[in-house]
């Protein structure tokens, strides 16, 4: 059985617009995230929302980036590992002294990790 997984990171100056139905899903829940973030310290929020046979989890950095994830299986504990080794990869790109913070993270290294974490534990 083939599985959907759509996986965006935002940063707090990020506009909420998008043209397709996933990343529409994922900013959607964004409110929800919002009012989440403030409720709890833990940083993996698991699932805070969900769209017919989807749902989203969402793992919150202390500077409030939000790692969001659309999925449709019940791996809990892989998805929480990917998020802290993405957290960790993220903080490896904040650490360059070229890196904006904010901006789009074009890094072909970056992407590759990131596929291969997706691979590994989704």
């Amino acid at each position: 059985m083939a599985s959907t997984t759509c996986f965006i990171i935002v940063s707090r100056n990020d506009k909420e617009g998008a043209a397709y139905q996933h990343q529409f899903i994922l900013h959607a829940a964004l409110d929800i995230v919002q009012d989440l973030a403030w409720t709890t310290s833990a940083m993996f929020l698991k699932q805070v929302d969900r769209f017919n046979d989807l749902v989203v989890s969402v793992y919150v950095t202390a500077v409030h980036t939000r790692f969001m994830i659309l999925h449709d299986s019940r791996n809990d504990d892989g998805i929480k590992r990917f998020f802290q080794e993405v957290h960790e990869l993220y903080k490896k790109i904040l650490l360059n002294p070229l890196y904006l913070l904010g901006s789009r993270i074009t890094s072909s290294h970056f992407d590759t990790k990131v596929g291969a974490l997706a691979r590994k534990y989704l």
